[in-house]
């Protein structure tokens, strides 16, 4: 049985809903984390997070154009970044003047729900995961894995730390929202283009909200894991001390949380079934709403199991959230359709939707392994002399961390004393909630996640995001290039547009770099450009840029022609 446990005791991410990423041909993400996610598709058979975005979409009566694929031209360098030890493309834009290559990043806004297990925000996502948010020098790639890095500080999908994301970026997505719908009245069909791409935006960081209100929703995130989002709250002298606790919390975190997702992958010849609380369902796994409402629940890779109340709540929810951004748009994208019957309007991010907890009855329930071997029920519980050895040495093997001998015996002491209060608690209380309200205490110093209140560093930025702000508000105007074409016009010179040619025709670039560049010369002189002279043009063809701003900088191009074509031999005669 030890040789069993032995391997069973994987690496344990506190994921939700299931995400997952796919390369073309459905094989599995190689490397998993990083660089390479951002370059690939979030769609398959088991993208639990996608799942429940389209569910909602269709529910709350938006268009399905809102779930066609979406393609942005990003403009970069000739940069390459390591995947794997094979070089690949840059993905991080580049100003428009150094273009030496274009590509292309394809998603869908259900895709995106599932962005928070990948990405550390929208700006890391826009970013191609290539820089680590967290520290300065780490490699992307591990950087990004779950195991070392992004699930020590995952506490944020975890309530009640998701409710002040969700507000957070539900507030953005508004905010982006509410400048689409004056963006879709200026061009008045002209460009439906560029209303479109707003609306886009708008819904991709709901999506990426929704990602949290989505894990408040699952039953193994219902309580206050413990830990903070920034890894500088956590307690020790050095950032080696940090994360050995960090990781080491996580882990845990993850045990409780249900880890069939991780441990189902064991060999079939083992004939098990990891029916893991608090995922999986179970009698004694229950939660208690804000208004006293009780109801069993289950978490990732069963999302097909919700039961009645779980999914009304959470839908009564999502569906709110999302027909408020869309309703705040222009609606470029197509007119809402009725909503599925039985819906309730909520507000939400009010505690009607972040204020369940697990019972203490469950939390217990959750302090264990439950898995049948050969169809038989095995339990083995948390802090069995087995697991608490080997915890350490799964943060050493894959969490990457040392873990000193000081730090495993403070770490066995924990876990036995946090098991034990909560055995006590859930005995005297067995349906109450004290435990996933924090009453668990602290756990190698680590104070359940309520008592971190401070924002991460690497969230995105408030708005506005253009040119002139901060670079990571900058990456973001140029990946949506698009939708942001009224910052560009405000910001563009008559001098940058120039530097704009000069580059398209440099004669020093090699012929791919000047595709690039002429691609990029185009996209914004086309939005400037008047068919004729400056002393006689097409008044009734005038550019974008004029609908958008009050003096734009103007290209002058006889025709005939379309503006486009004309812009590129204006570019790159």
């Amino acid at each position: 049985m030890n040789r069993l446990l032995l391997v069973i005791l994987l690496p344990l991410p506190a994921l939700a809903w299931d995400s997952v990423c796919y390369e073309a041909g459905g094989r599995s993400c190689s490397p998993f984390a990083g660089p390479q996610t951002a370059r690939n598709r979030w769609v398959g058979p088991s993208d639990e997070h996608r799942q429940l975005f389209e569910q909602t979409r269709a529910q709350a009566g938006l268009p399905l154009s809102v779930s066609d694929p979406q393609t942005l031209t990003v403009f970069t360098t000739s940069a390459t970044v390591d995947i794997g030890g094979t070089p690949a493309p840059t993905l991080q834009p580049a100003a428009f003047e150094q273009t030496t290559r274009a590509q292309t990043r394809t998603f869908t806004v259900g895709e995106l729900a599932q962005l928070p297990d990948f990405s550390y925000a929208l700006w890391d996502w826009a970013s191609g995961h290539e820089t680590c948010p967290l520290a300065d020098g780490t490699d992307a790639t591990l950087c990004h894995d779950f195991a070392s890095h992004m699930g020590p500080v995952n506490s944020n999908h975890f309530v009640p730390q998701s409710q002040r994301l969700y507000a957070r970026v539900h507030a953005l997505a508004l905010a982006r929202a509410a400048e689409c719908r004056p963006l879709a009245t200026a061009v008045q069909g002209r460009f439906p283009e560029v209303s479109r791409a707003c609306e886009v935006e708008a819904l991709a960081l709901e999506a990426m909200g929704q990602h949290f209100l989505q894990d408040a929703w699952s039953m193994g995130h219902m309580w206050q894991r413990w830990g903070s989002s920034t890894l500088e709250d956590f307690p020790g002298a050095t950032v080696e001390e940090k994360r050995d606790k960090a990781v080491l919390s996580a882990l845990v975190s993850g045990f409780v949380h249900g880890a069939r997702g991780v441990l189902q992958a064991l060999p079939t010849w083992t004939t098990y079934d990891v029916n893991d609380a608090m995922c999986a369902p179970h009698d004694d796994v229950r939660f208690v709403a804000k208004d006293g409402l009780v109801s069993h629940a289950v978490g990732d890779l069963y999302v097909a199991q919700m039961t009645a109340a779980q999914k009304q709540r959470f839908f009564d929810c999502a569906t709110s959230g999302l027909l408020q951004v869309y309703q705040a748009t222009g609606m470029s994208l197509g007119a809402l359709g009725q909503p599925a019957q039985g819906l309730s309007s909520v507000d939400p991010t009010s505690d009607h939707c972040f204020g369940q907890r697990a019972t203490n009855e469950a939390i217990v329930r959750g302090m264990a392994i439950q898995l049948k071997v050969i169809g038989l029920q095995t339990t083995i519980p948390l802090d069995a002399r087995f697991a608490s050895w080997m915890v350490p040495q799964v943060a050493r093997a894959s969490g990457k961390v040392p873990v000193a001998k000081k730090t495993k015996n403070e770490f066995r002491l924990s876990l036995e004393r946090v098991t034990t209060m909560a055995r006590l608690t859930a005995k005297d209380d067995p349906q109450g909630t004290s435990l996933a309200e924090g009453g668990l205490g602290d756990f190698m110093g680590v104070s359940p996640n309520g008592a971190y209140a401070s924002p991460a560093a690497y969230e995105d930025p408030p708005l506005p995001w253009g040119p002139g702000g901060p670079p990571r508000a900058v990456t973001l105007a140029r990946v949506f290039h698009v939708a942001h074409a009224k910052e560009w016009c405000a910001a563009t010179t008559t001098a940058q547009l120039d530097a704009l040619k000069a580059h398209a025709q440099d004669p020093l670039l090699d012929a791919t770099s000047k595709t690039a560049a002429c691609a990029a010369c185009t996209e914004l002189a086309v939005r400037h450009l008047r068919v004729g002279t400056a002393a006689s043009w097409d008044t009734n063809n005038e550019p974008l840029c004029q609908a958008l701003v009050p003096t734009p900088a103007y290209v002058y191009a006889p025709g005939p022609g379309t503006p486009r074509a004309l812009a590129q031999q204006w570019c790159c005669p």
